[in-house]
């Protein structure tokens, strides 16, 4: 089991590299090549029920092979960034089925809410691998404490870096379609 944990992490890791990849070149884009920005967030707006689908998937069977097959016990962080995350696989796959952009707004608010708590969970992370004060967890009875990095992968990938690489993809994605839509209403 701890060489399927090891492959796994490996694989989530060098993802997650790419994936914070493509945001910094999205941003150099914005700042230097605006119109080459502005054809890739048309491209990602038009698919992005299909992208936010597929994202949300990969990080909720992640997150379960991570805990149920792994072994990795969730702590309370943990928990509260999967009440984040979990509900946008459903909603995205019932919005691809229907063809609605409706959920749209609340998916990026979910998204963003995600993120600012996995960004937390990070910043704790690299205090206590770097030796310094961490920052506050809550306690809860029957959660294992937030204090026990199970991955560390590249100097700065952990289990909430690839949360908050997934949440602030979608985010971006959910920003893409709003953007398609006020330009279509427009």
């Amino acid at each position: 089991m701890e060489n399927l944990g090891t492959e796994f992490t490996r694989i989530l890791a060098i993802s997650t590299v790419l994936g914070n990849l493509s945001v910094l070149m999205l941003i150099v884009l914005w700042i230097f090549a605006r119109s080459s920005f502005e054809r890739i967030m048309d491209v990602v707006g038009e698919k992005a029920l299909l992208i936010g689908f597929l994202i949300s998937t990969a990080s909720t069977v992640g997150s379960l092979i991570y805990s149920e097959v792994v072994g990795f016990p969730a702590c309370i962080l943990c928990w509260i960034q999967r009440i984040f995350m979990y509900p946008q696989m459903f909603m995205f796959g019932l919005a691809l089925l229907r063809r609605e952009h409706l959920v749209v707004p609340y998916l990026f608010l979910l998204s963003i809410i995600g993120g600012v708590v996995a960004l937390y969970q990070w910043i704790k992370d690299m205090l206590l691998w770097y030796g310094e004060t961490t920052l506050p967890c809550p306690a809860v009875v029957g959660l294992p404490p937030c204090d026990r990095l199970y991955v560390q992968e590249f100097g700065y990938v952990t289990i909430p870096m690839i949360a908050l690489n997934a949440f602030i993809l979608l985010a971006i994605v959910m920003w893409a379609s709003m953007r398609k839509s006020k330009k279509e209403s427009a």
